[in-house]
């Protein structure tokens, strides 16, 4: 081989390529199972190809055409699972060209939030005796957490001295919540109740795991409680609400007394201001809180 010839990388099968794409530690549980879903059709009819064989620019254009009966939401999901596999194998030397040039995500006009009445929700959560219950979704509504970010939060985590949580967030972004004194006396009873541990998983269930996975289970043999069994849990107090409906009113909220998007930003853990602007645009009582301030400022001439 001549001394300034670079040698050729070898060319996995797609399916071999997308087991390594989804190894990577930067992505969370949830984005590697969403991706392995989002890509399993392609997988299904290429995945023993070669890569520069199976993503190429027919395959991807026939891939999003078969997406185009589902809504904008999937539609662009899938086609950023896409985009961040052809990215990827680009990186690794494998694929010359990107075969999603001239293709583009759908729009998908974003609804306004769907929050609800804060007094209503301060009223059913007042309500909660159950104490591992109450300081779950007082914590879940009054950090503006997302379920997964709250239910993943260890008793490691939390620093009771400046009553915040370190939060591992959406995409594997770190951040702190902070809580009320309220709330973290319902925590502190919740955690005596359990006897006291120092360390394991914050919110479990109510009954010892049979099969729990090690990372998951705590000292005394109880599984983290899953997203599946919070809402289950949820609906018990609150039957036509969403879970995720606490979250969406407490930013909802907060916009509404006067957060900037910054703020809103730091509060959340979005990660763009972008995704803010449902909160904003359609928050009435923001909306009248500026328009009064500005008649504060500027009185017209009687």
């Amino acid at each position: 081989m001549p001394r300034s010839a670079q040698p050729v990388p070898l060319l996995p099968p797609l399916r071999v390529a997308v087991e390594r794409f989804l190894a990577r530690a930067r992505f969370s549980a949830r984005t590697r199972q969403s991706y392995a879903q989002d890509l399993a059709p392609v997988l299904a009819q290429w995945g023993d190809v070669p890569v520069s064989a199976a993503l190429t620019p027919t395959v991807a254009a026939a891939f999003l055409a078969q997406q185009e009966r589902h809504a904008p939401s999937t539609y662009n999901r899938r086609f950023a699972a896409l985009q961040s596999l052809v990215r990827w194998c680009r990186s690794q030397g494998w694929l010359a060209e990107d075969p999603l040039v001239g293709l583009e995500r759908r729009p998908h006009p974003h609804p306004p939030p769907r929050a609800l009445d804060p007094a209503q929700v301060d009223a059913v959560l007042r309500g909660i005796r159950d104490r591992r219950d109450r300081a779950l979704f007082w914590l879940l509504y009054e950090g503006g957490l997302r379920s997964h970010e709250a239910l993943a939060i260890n008793i490691e985590d939390i620093d009771w001295t400046e009553r915040c949580i370190a939060i591992q967030g959406k995409g594997a972004h770190p951040r702190e919540t902070f809580f009320s004194r309220r709330v973290g006396g319902y925590l502190a009873a919740y955690i005596k109740e359990r006897g006291e541990p120092t360390q394991g998983p914050l919110f479990v269930t109510a009954r010892r795991a049979r099969f729990p996975r090690a990372a998951d289970l705590s000292a005394e043999g109880y599984a983290r409680l899953s997203y599946r069994q919070a809402d289950t849990r949820w609906k018990v107090y609150a039957p036509g609400w969403a879970l995720h409906q606490l979250r969406h009113t407490a930013i909802s909220a907060r916009a509404a007394r006067g957060y900037t998007e910054v703020e809103l930003k730091r509060f959340s853990g979005h990660t763009s201001l972008r995704s803010l602007e449902g909160y904003i645009a359609y928050n009435r009582e923001a909306a009248k809180r500026k328009a009064r301030e500005w008649e504060r400022r500027n009185p017209t001439e009687r």
